[in-house]
Protein backbone atom coordinates (compact mmCIF):
# COMPACT_ATOMS: atom_id res chain seq x y z
CA UNK A 1 0.00 0.00 0.00
CA UNK A 2 1.10 3.43 -0.96
CA UNK A 3 1.67 6.36 1.47
CA UNK A 4 -1.02 8.37 -0.17
CA UNK A 5 -3.40 5.14 0.35
CA UNK A 6 -2.18 4.81 4.08
CA UNK A 7 -2.75 8.58 4.86
CA UNK A 8 -6.50 8.42 2.97
CA UNK A 9 -7.33 5.36 5.17
CA UNK A 10 -5.91 7.08 8.29
CA UNK A 11 -8.19 10.10 7.17
CA UNK A 12 -11.20 8.10 7.40
CA UNK A 13 -10.96 6.43 10.33
CA UNK A 14 -11.07 9.81 12.33
CA UNK A 15 -13.80 12.27 13.73
CA UNK A 16 -14.40 14.70 11.78
CA UNK A 17 -16.22 17.74 11.60
CA UNK A 18 -18.48 18.69 8.87
CA UNK A 19 -15.76 21.26 7.07
CA UNK A 20 -13.23 18.68 8.23
CA UNK A 21 -15.08 15.63 6.03
CA UNK A 22 -15.86 17.60 3.42
CA UNK A 23 -12.17 18.46 2.82
CA UNK A 24 -11.00 15.01 3.57
CA UNK A 25 -13.62 14.04 0.76
CA UNK A 26 -12.38 16.31 -1.70
CA UNK A 27 -9.12 14.76 -0.78
CA UNK A 28 -9.60 11.40 -1.39
CA UNK A 29 -11.58 12.33 -4.55
CA UNK A 30 -8.66 13.69 -5.95
CA UNK A 31 -6.16 11.07 -4.46
CA UNK A 32 -9.11 8.48 -6.34
CA UNK A 33 -8.76 10.53 -9.53
CA UNK A 34 -4.83 10.36 -9.42
CA UNK A 35 -4.54 6.51 -9.20
CA UNK A 36 -7.23 6.44 -11.78
CA UNK A 37 -5.24 8.47 -14.32
CA UNK A 38 -1.95 6.30 -13.58
CA UNK A 39 -3.90 3.44 -14.06
CA UNK A 40 -4.98 4.36 -17.47
CA UNK A 41 -1.63 5.51 -17.67
CA UNK A 42 -0.16 1.82 -17.31
CA UNK A 43 -3.17 0.60 -19.35
CA UNK A 44 -2.48 2.63 -22.44
CA UNK A 45 1.56 1.67 -22.27
CA UNK A 46 0.23 -1.91 -21.74
CA UNK A 47 -1.77 -2.04 -24.98
CA UNK A 48 0.94 -0.43 -26.63
CA UNK A 49 3.35 -2.87 -25.57
CA UNK A 50 0.65 -5.68 -26.10
CA UNK A 51 0.47 -4.42 -29.91
CA UNK A 52 4.07 -4.07 -30.24
CA UNK A 53 4.55 -7.60 -29.00
CA UNK A 54 1.40 -8.48 -31.41
CA UNK A 55 3.20 -7.03 -34.78
CA UNK A 56 6.38 -8.97 -33.93
CA UNK A 57 4.86 -11.86 -33.67
CA UNK A 58 3.03 -11.57 -36.68
CA UNK A 59 6.24 -10.29 -38.36
CA UNK A 60 7.75 -13.74 -36.86
CA UNK A 61 4.78 -15.85 -38.05
CA UNK A 62 4.84 -14.21 -41.23
CA UNK A 63 8.81 -15.50 -41.88
CA UNK A 64 7.88 -18.84 -40.30
CA UNK A 65 5.28 -19.62 -42.80
CA UNK A 66 7.19 -18.01 -45.76
CA UNK A 67 10.05 -20.40 -44.54
CA UNK A 68 7.47 -23.65 -44.19
CA UNK A 69 6.41 -22.60 -47.59
CA UNK A 70 9.72 -22.84 -49.20
CA UNK A 71 10.39 -26.19 -46.95
CA UNK A 72 7.35 -27.32 -48.93
CA UNK A 73 8.58 -26.45 -52.40
CA UNK A 74 11.80 -27.70 -51.75
CA UNK A 75 10.18 -30.93 -50.56
CA UNK A 76 7.89 -31.27 -53.65
CA UNK A 77 11.22 -30.30 -55.99
CA UNK A 78 13.03 -33.01 -54.27
CA UNK A 79 10.18 -35.69 -54.38
CA UNK A 80 9.53 -35.14 -57.88
CA UNK A 81 13.09 -35.48 -58.53
CA UNK A 82 13.28 -38.47 -56.68
CA UNK A 83 10.02 -39.61 -59.05
CA UNK A 84 11.90 -39.04 -62.23
CA UNK A 85 15.07 -40.97 -61.38
CA UNK A 86 15.78 -43.67 -63.77
CA UNK A 87 17.54 -45.25 -61.12
CA UNK A 88 16.29 -47.32 -58.45
CA UNK A 89 16.66 -45.51 -55.06
CA UNK A 90 16.03 -47.02 -51.46
CA UNK A 91 16.21 -45.23 -47.99
CA UNK A 92 16.65 -47.42 -44.63
CA UNK A 93 16.65 -46.29 -41.17
CA UNK A 94 19.57 -47.39 -38.53
CA UNK A 95 17.07 -50.44 -38.55
CA UNK A 96 17.71 -51.43 -42.04
CA UNK A 97 14.11 -51.07 -42.35
CA UNK A 98 12.95 -49.49 -45.76
CA UNK A 99 11.55 -46.14 -45.93
CA UNK A 100 11.52 -44.81 -49.26
CA UNK A 101 11.78 -46.26 -53.00
CA UNK A 102 10.80 -44.62 -55.87
CA UNK A 103 9.65 -45.98 -59.62
CA UNK A 104 12.66 -46.88 -60.97
CA UNK A 105 13.54 -49.31 -58.03
CA UNK A 106 9.97 -50.58 -57.69
CA UNK A 107 10.35 -51.32 -61.58
CA UNK A 108 13.60 -53.07 -61.53
CA UNK A 109 12.68 -55.58 -58.75
CA UNK A 110 8.90 -56.14 -60.17
CA UNK A 111 7.36 -55.56 -57.02
CA UNK A 112 4.61 -53.01 -55.68
CA UNK A 113 5.21 -50.13 -53.10
CA UNK A 114 3.24 -51.95 -50.44
CA UNK A 115 5.78 -54.74 -50.95
CA UNK A 116 8.89 -52.97 -50.27
CA UNK A 117 8.24 -49.75 -47.64
CA UNK A 118 8.08 -50.50 -43.86
CA UNK A 119 9.71 -54.02 -45.18
CA UNK A 120 13.41 -55.39 -43.81
CA UNK A 121 16.05 -54.45 -46.43
CA UNK A 122 17.10 -58.18 -47.00
CA UNK A 123 13.65 -59.38 -46.84
CA UNK A 124 13.54 -56.82 -49.88
CA UNK A 125 16.32 -56.98 -51.83
CA UNK A 126 16.60 -60.90 -50.94
CA UNK A 127 19.65 -61.93 -53.26
CA UNK A 128 20.22 -58.99 -54.80
CA UNK A 129 20.86 -56.78 -51.74
CA UNK A 130 24.41 -56.34 -49.53
CA UNK A 131 23.24 -55.72 -45.73
CA UNK A 132 26.87 -55.74 -44.73
CA UNK A 133 27.88 -53.21 -46.97
CA UNK A 134 24.38 -51.07 -45.39
CA UNK A 135 25.31 -51.98 -42.54
CA UNK A 136 28.72 -50.56 -42.55
CA UNK A 137 27.06 -47.30 -44.48
CA UNK A 138 25.21 -46.68 -41.24
CA UNK A 139 27.78 -47.13 -38.06
CA UNK A 140 30.64 -46.29 -39.77
CA UNK A 141 29.90 -43.65 -42.69
CA UNK A 142 31.98 -45.93 -45.16
CA UNK A 143 30.42 -45.32 -49.04
CA UNK A 144 30.36 -47.92 -51.64
CA UNK A 145 30.62 -47.04 -55.55
CA UNK A 146 29.62 -49.21 -58.63
CA UNK A 147 29.17 -52.83 -57.31
CA UNK A 148 28.14 -54.82 -59.73
CA UNK A 149 25.22 -57.33 -58.64
CA UNK A 150 23.87 -60.11 -60.59
CA UNK A 151 20.08 -61.86 -59.38
CA UNK A 152 18.24 -64.45 -61.90
CA UNK A 153 14.74 -63.64 -62.25
CA UNK A 154 13.06 -66.69 -63.61
CA UNK A 155 14.56 -66.68 -67.24
CA UNK A 156 16.32 -63.65 -67.57
CA UNK A 157 19.21 -62.08 -65.74
CA UNK A 158 19.44 -58.74 -63.98
CA UNK A 159 22.52 -57.03 -63.85
CA UNK A 160 22.94 -53.56 -61.70
CA UNK A 161 25.57 -51.00 -60.54
CA UNK A 162 24.88 -50.15 -56.64
CA UNK A 163 25.84 -47.56 -54.39
CA UNK A 164 25.61 -47.00 -50.84
CA UNK A 165 26.01 -43.73 -48.94
CA UNK A 166 25.36 -42.62 -45.39
CA UNK A 167 22.06 -40.48 -45.08
CA UNK A 168 22.95 -37.38 -42.03
CA UNK A 169 20.71 -35.17 -40.49
CA UNK A 170 21.98 -31.38 -40.04
CA UNK A 171 24.01 -31.76 -37.12
CA UNK A 172 25.86 -34.63 -39.46
CA UNK A 173 24.47 -37.30 -37.20
CA UNK A 174 23.85 -40.69 -39.48
CA UNK A 175 20.32 -41.94 -39.50
CA UNK A 176 20.17 -44.50 -42.29
CA UNK A 177 21.55 -45.15 -45.66
CA UNK A 178 20.62 -44.62 -49.02
CA UNK A 179 21.14 -47.22 -52.23
CA UNK A 180 21.30 -46.35 -55.64
CA UNK A 181 21.05 -49.29 -57.98
CA UNK A 182 21.76 -48.57 -61.93
CA UNK A 183 20.25 -51.36 -64.46
CA UNK A 184 23.06 -52.22 -66.92
CA UNK A 185 21.09 -55.65 -67.75
CA UNK A 186 21.12 -53.92 -71.89
CA UNK A 187 24.92 -53.05 -71.63
CA UNK A 188 25.68 -56.60 -70.55
CA UNK A 189 23.72 -57.98 -73.22
CA UNK A 190 25.49 -55.66 -75.60
CA UNK A 191 29.37 -56.42 -74.12
CA UNK A 192 27.84 -60.36 -74.72
CA UNK A 193 26.69 -59.97 -78.39
CA UNK A 194 30.07 -58.36 -79.37
CA UNK A 195 31.79 -61.07 -77.52
CA UNK A 196 29.83 -63.56 -79.74
CA UNK A 197 30.38 -61.25 -83.21
CA UNK A 198 34.51 -61.19 -82.12
CA UNK A 199 34.24 -64.75 -81.63
CA UNK A 200 32.39 -65.40 -84.80
CA UNK A 201 34.96 -63.03 -86.62
CA UNK A 202 37.88 -64.87 -85.51
CA UNK A 203 36.27 -68.53 -86.13
CA UNK A 204 35.35 -67.44 -89.73
CA UNK A 205 38.99 -65.77 -90.32
CA UNK A 206 40.25 -69.26 -89.65
CA UNK A 207 37.74 -71.24 -91.17
CA UNK A 208 38.59 -69.22 -94.09
CA UNK A 209 42.31 -69.98 -94.10
CA UNK A 210 41.79 -74.04 -92.84
CA UNK A 211 39.29 -74.38 -96.04
CA UNK A 212 41.27 -73.16 -98.77
CA UNK A 213 43.95 -75.41 -97.57
CA UNK A 214 42.31 -78.55 -97.38
CA UNK A 215 39.94 -77.21 -100.72
CA UNK A 216 42.98 -78.31 -103.74
CA UNK A 217 43.99 -81.71 -102.03
CA UNK A 218 40.12 -82.40 -101.88
CA UNK A 219 39.51 -81.96 -105.41
CA UNK A 220 42.55 -84.33 -106.67
CA UNK A 221 41.17 -87.13 -103.93
CA UNK A 222 37.34 -86.38 -105.73
CA UNK A 223 39.07 -86.76 -109.55
CA UNK A 224 41.25 -89.53 -108.95
CA UNK A 225 38.46 -91.33 -106.88
CA UNK A 226 36.01 -91.04 -110.15
CA UNK A 227 38.73 -92.32 -112.72
CA UNK A 228 39.38 -95.45 -110.09
CA UNK A 229 35.42 -95.85 -110.26
CA UNK A 230 35.64 -95.67 -114.11
CA UNK A 231 38.39 -98.64 -114.05
CA UNK A 232 36.53 -100.31 -111.45
CA UNK A 233 32.74 -100.54 -113.60
CA UNK A 234 34.86 -101.42 -116.59
CA UNK A 235 36.39 -104.56 -114.93
CA UNK A 236 32.97 -105.21 -113.55
CA UNK A 237 34.22 -105.07 -109.67
CA UNK A 238 30.98 -103.82 -108.29
CA UNK A 239 32.11 -104.17 -104.69
CA UNK A 240 35.44 -102.26 -105.04
CA UNK A 241 33.15 -99.61 -107.28
CA UNK A 242 30.47 -99.11 -103.88
CA UNK A 243 33.61 -98.26 -102.11
CA UNK A 244 35.36 -95.90 -104.74
CA UNK A 245 31.71 -94.16 -104.42
CA UNK A 246 31.69 -94.21 -100.62
CA UNK A 247 34.67 -92.27 -100.96
CA UNK A 248 33.32 -89.67 -103.71
CA UNK A 249 30.05 -89.04 -101.43
CA UNK A 250 32.74 -88.28 -98.63
CA UNK A 251 34.51 -86.28 -100.24
CA UNK A 252 31.39 -84.35 -102.00
CA UNK A 253 30.07 -83.73 -98.13
CA UNK A 254 33.32 -82.41 -97.18
CA UNK A 255 33.67 -80.07 -99.71
CA UNK A 256 29.60 -78.72 -98.74
CA UNK A 257 31.20 -78.31 -95.59
CA UNK A 258 34.27 -76.38 -96.91
CA UNK A 259 31.76 -74.11 -99.44
CA UNK A 260 29.69 -73.11 -95.98
CA UNK A 261 32.90 -72.21 -94.55
CA UNK A 262 33.76 -69.82 -97.17
CA UNK A 263 30.52 -68.25 -97.22
CA UNK A 264 30.52 -67.69 -93.55
CA UNK A 265 33.98 -66.21 -93.49
CA UNK A 266 33.69 -63.94 -96.36
CA UNK A 267 32.26 -60.85 -96.57
CA UNK A 268 28.37 -61.39 -97.12
CA UNK A 269 26.63 -59.07 -100.09
CA UNK A 270 22.96 -58.44 -100.18
CA UNK A 271 21.21 -58.11 -103.41
CA UNK A 272 17.74 -55.93 -101.95
CA UNK A 273 14.89 -56.14 -103.80
CA UNK A 274 11.41 -55.74 -103.15
CA UNK A 275 9.60 -59.04 -103.14
CA UNK A 276 6.53 -60.65 -102.30
CA UNK A 277 6.43 -62.75 -98.83
CA UNK A 278 3.61 -64.89 -99.69
CA UNK A 279 6.08 -65.55 -102.92
CA UNK A 280 9.02 -66.60 -100.42
CA UNK A 281 7.23 -69.08 -98.28
CA UNK A 282 5.47 -70.89 -101.08
CA UNK A 283 9.46 -70.83 -102.02
CA UNK A 284 10.25 -72.41 -98.73
CA UNK A 285 7.16 -74.66 -98.67
CA UNK A 286 8.53 -76.22 -101.90
CA UNK A 287 12.05 -76.78 -100.39
CA UNK A 288 11.27 -78.10 -97.07
CA UNK A 289 7.95 -80.23 -98.77
CA UNK A 290 9.61 -83.63 -99.32
CA UNK A 291 12.12 -83.74 -96.28
CA UNK A 292 8.86 -82.91 -93.98
CA UNK A 293 7.22 -85.86 -95.49
CA UNK A 294 10.32 -88.30 -95.47
CA UNK A 295 9.76 -87.94 -91.38
CA UNK A 296 6.17 -87.91 -91.32
CA UNK A 297 5.82 -84.05 -89.99
CA UNK A 298 3.09 -82.05 -91.20
CA UNK A 299 4.14 -78.19 -92.29
CA UNK A 300 2.08 -75.20 -92.36
CA UNK A 301 2.48 -71.86 -93.20
CA UNK A 302 0.55 -68.77 -92.73
CA UNK A 303 1.02 -64.75 -93.44
CA UNK A 304 -1.03 -61.72 -91.45
CA UNK A 305 -1.43 -58.50 -92.13
CA UNK A 306 -2.37 -56.42 -95.58
CA UNK A 307 0.61 -55.65 -97.01
CA UNK A 308 2.33 -58.97 -98.66
CA UNK A 309 5.71 -56.85 -100.25
CA UNK A 310 8.47 -55.59 -98.24
CA UNK A 311 12.19 -55.12 -98.79
CA UNK A 312 15.97 -57.28 -98.80
CA UNK A 313 17.37 -60.41 -100.43
CA UNK A 314 14.90 -62.93 -100.93
CA UNK A 315 17.52 -65.37 -101.91
CA UNK A 316 19.37 -64.92 -98.48
CA UNK A 317 16.14 -64.89 -96.32
CA UNK A 318 14.86 -67.88 -98.56
CA UNK A 319 18.03 -69.62 -97.57
CA UNK A 320 18.05 -68.83 -93.14
CA UNK A 321 13.89 -70.16 -93.24
CA UNK A 322 14.87 -73.29 -95.27
CA UNK A 323 17.78 -73.84 -92.39
CA UNK A 324 15.63 -73.05 -89.63
CA UNK A 325 13.00 -75.33 -90.97
CA UNK A 326 15.26 -77.96 -92.36
CA UNK A 327 16.44 -78.00 -88.08
CA UNK A 328 12.66 -77.74 -86.81
CA UNK A 329 11.53 -81.02 -89.03
CA UNK A 330 14.38 -82.97 -87.83
CA UNK A 331 13.87 -82.06 -84.60
CA UNK A 332 10.31 -83.14 -85.42
CA UNK A 333 11.39 -86.35 -86.64
CA UNK A 334 10.34 -89.38 -84.90
CA UNK A 335 7.81 -87.98 -82.22
CA UNK A 336 3.94 -88.68 -82.68
CA UNK A 337 1.97 -85.60 -84.32
CA UNK A 338 4.71 -83.42 -85.05
CA UNK A 339 4.21 -80.16 -86.58
CA UNK A 340 6.09 -76.88 -88.16
CA UNK A 341 4.87 -73.62 -88.33
CA UNK A 342 6.29 -70.95 -90.31
CA UNK A 343 4.62 -67.77 -90.11
CA UNK A 344 5.08 -63.93 -91.48
CA UNK A 345 3.71 -60.92 -90.19
CA UNK A 346 4.73 -57.52 -91.95
CA UNK A 347 4.35 -54.96 -89.20
CA UNK A 348 4.61 -50.99 -89.34
CA UNK A 349 8.34 -50.66 -89.43
CA UNK A 350 9.48 -54.60 -89.85
CA UNK A 351 8.48 -57.86 -91.47
CA UNK A 352 8.32 -60.86 -88.61
CA UNK A 353 9.08 -64.26 -89.27
CA UNK A 354 9.01 -67.08 -86.86
CA UNK A 355 9.66 -70.68 -87.22
CA UNK A 356 8.27 -73.47 -84.11
CA UNK A 357 8.36 -76.70 -83.97
CA UNK A 358 6.41 -79.47 -81.57
CA UNK A 359 10.14 -81.34 -81.85
CA UNK A 360 12.39 -82.55 -78.84
CA UNK A 361 13.60 -78.78 -78.01
CA UNK A 362 17.16 -77.32 -76.98
CA UNK A 363 18.90 -78.24 -73.42
CA UNK A 364 18.99 -74.68 -71.29
CA UNK A 365 22.91 -75.31 -70.99
CA UNK A 366 22.97 -75.27 -75.17
CA UNK A 367 20.44 -72.26 -75.98
CA UNK A 368 23.15 -69.36 -75.56
CA UNK A 369 25.83 -71.24 -78.40
CA UNK A 370 23.22 -72.08 -80.72
CA UNK A 371 24.74 -69.68 -82.88
CA UNK A 372 28.15 -70.13 -82.60
CA UNK A 373 30.00 -71.88 -85.51
CA UNK A 374 30.53 -75.40 -85.48
CA UNK A 375 28.78 -76.09 -82.45
CA UNK A 376 26.01 -78.84 -82.87
CA UNK A 377 24.43 -81.80 -81.45
CA UNK A 378 23.68 -83.80 -84.55
CA UNK A 379 25.92 -86.80 -85.52
CA UNK A 380 26.19 -85.45 -88.70
CA UNK A 381 25.95 -81.18 -87.83
CA UNK A 382 28.74 -79.02 -89.69
CA UNK A 383 27.80 -76.12 -86.66
CA UNK A 384 26.86 -73.57 -89.53
CA UNK A 385 23.80 -73.30 -90.37
CA UNK A 386 22.53 -71.34 -87.22
CA UNK A 387 25.58 -69.30 -87.74
CA UNK A 388 24.77 -68.57 -91.62
CA UNK A 389 21.35 -67.63 -90.42
CA UNK A 390 22.40 -65.38 -88.01
CA UNK A 391 24.47 -63.36 -90.18
CA UNK A 392 22.40 -63.15 -93.52
CA UNK A 393 19.76 -61.78 -90.89
CA UNK A 394 22.30 -59.46 -88.63
CA UNK A 395 23.68 -58.15 -92.34
CA UNK A 396 19.98 -56.64 -92.86
CA UNK A 397 19.97 -55.26 -89.64
CA UNK A 398 17.61 -57.72 -87.94
CA UNK A 399 17.78 -59.83 -84.98
CA UNK A 400 16.90 -63.21 -84.72
CA UNK A 401 16.22 -65.28 -81.22
CA UNK A 402 15.38 -67.81 -79.74
CA UNK A 403 13.14 -69.98 -77.19
CA UNK A 404 12.64 -72.96 -76.43
CA UNK A 405 11.88 -75.45 -73.52
CA UNK A 406 13.34 -79.55 -73.58
CA UNK A 407 11.30 -82.23 -74.77
CA UNK A 408 8.58 -79.07 -75.47
CA UNK A 409 9.47 -77.23 -79.15
CA UNK A 410 11.91 -74.47 -80.15
CA UNK A 411 10.47 -71.28 -81.66
CA UNK A 412 12.78 -68.94 -83.96
CA UNK A 413 12.06 -65.03 -84.23
CA UNK A 414 13.33 -63.09 -87.16
CA UNK A 415 12.78 -59.88 -87.14
CA UNK A 416 13.93 -57.78 -89.90
CA UNK A 417 13.47 -54.07 -90.43
CA UNK A 418 11.88 -52.06 -92.93
CA UNK A 419 11.14 -48.43 -93.85
CA UNK A 420 7.48 -47.45 -94.41
CA UNK A 421 6.49 -51.25 -94.64
CA UNK A 422 3.30 -51.01 -93.26
CA UNK A 423 0.35 -48.18 -93.41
Amino acid sequence: MTEKQKNLQALMKQQWTDGELMAGIKKAFELFDEQSSLLQHSFENLKKDLARANQQLNEKNAALSEKVDELHQMTGRLECILESIGDGVLVVDPNLCVERTNPAFLNLLEKKRKEVEKRAYSEVMEDLGNPKAIQEAIRKGKVVFDQERVRKNGDHTITVLAGIAPVRSTDGEIIGAVEVLRDITPLRLLQEKMQHQQRIAALGEMAASVAHEIRNPLGTIEGFARLLKSDLDKDGLENHSRMATKIIAGVTNLNYVITNLLTYARPLSLQNDLFDVSMLLSSVEDLLGGLAAQHGVALEFRHTGKVHTVGGDIRQLRQVLVNLGRNAVEACAGRENGCVAIRSEVRKRSVCFTVSDTGCGIPKKDIHHVFDPFFTRKDAGTGLGLSLCHKIVTAHGGEITVESQAGSGTEFTVIIPQVGAAT
